[in-house]
């Protein structure tokens, strides 16, 4: 289950040999690329006055525009670049939360996935995504899709599909995780559909799954492993985790203030 990827942190805060040696690297080894790419305006506007070229010109030139490369956020394409990255089968980790948090934009998902770009789903960080729930994170994407390209553009389908299968094409790791089928890794997540949210919702499971919550999985399978069980976590290591993570938050707060 475990992969290696080679992930500085963004284009604009490494140099521009270490993107160039990090894609070589990736290649003699055989390892994914990540890195959060055109993320807001600002990226934009440092990458001409930096590099002078835009962040596509940028991540082509360092020879991270591969389907090797996964990018987060990828939000300020324009309709050229759009095409050029779907070209080259890059993947694009979607976060809607957190950009709408920072108020980055609205990334242009449903132009991606028409041009051939892998989308999934992320919640960036823990500083501008909150509970960093994937269902959030899937309406989310279905939401702003509607409000960007029209009623008719997002979907539950859609987000669906972002959220599996779109996320194992970020990954490399199409067939074998994001789906149920002969030979796939046994991950599973199990909804219910009952109680006075869903009264009415009959026509169309799937809706009802992403435009009825918030939710939670009822339960959750990684890789043949109960993690969740009737909606509470399996393990027995929880309250000392919480615990030891609220000491640990509490410190770095401390260091902010």
């Amino acid at each position: 289950m475990v992969r290696i990827a080679l992930a500085p942190c963004s284009p604009f805060s490494v140099t521009k040999q270490l993107m160039i040696e990090s894609a070589q690297l990736a290649e003699k080894l055989d390892v994914r690329l990540h890195t959060h790419f055109a993320e807001n305006s600002e990226d934009d506007d440092y990458s001409l006055a930096t590099f002078g070229c835009r962040p596509t010109d940028y991540l082509e030139e360092v020879g991270w525009c591969t389907d090797r490369a996964w990018v987060a956020h990828c939000v300020m394409p324009n309709e050229d670049e759009v095409q050029r990255l779907g070209k080259a089968h890059i993947g694009v980790a979607h976060c809607p939360s957190s950009n709408m948090i920072l108020a980055s934009g609205i990334s242009p998902v449903v132009s991606l996935r028409a041009a051939g770009v892998h989308v999934g789903l992320g919640v960036d960080g823990s500083s501008s995504a909150d509970s960093a729930s994937m269902w959030l994170e899937a309406r989310q994407a279905m939401l702003l899709a509607k409000l960007r390209d029209g009623a008719a553009a997002g979907t539950a389908r859609m987000s669906l599909e972002i959220a599996t299968r779109g996320g194992a094409g970020c990954l490399g790791r199409i067939g074998e995780i994001g789906e149920i089928s002969v030979g796939a890794v046994g991950d599973l997540a199990v909804w219910s559909l009952t109680g006075p949210s869903f009264a009415g919702a009959i026509a169309d499971p799937i809706e009802a799954w992403l435009r009825c919550g918030p939710t939670g999985a009822k339960h959750t399978i990684v890789r043949g492993r109960s993690i969740v069980n009737n909606g509470l976590l399996v393990s027995t290591k929880v309250d000392a985790m919480l615990a030891q993570h609220r000491v640990l938050a509490q410190r770095m707060q401390r260091l902010v203030n």
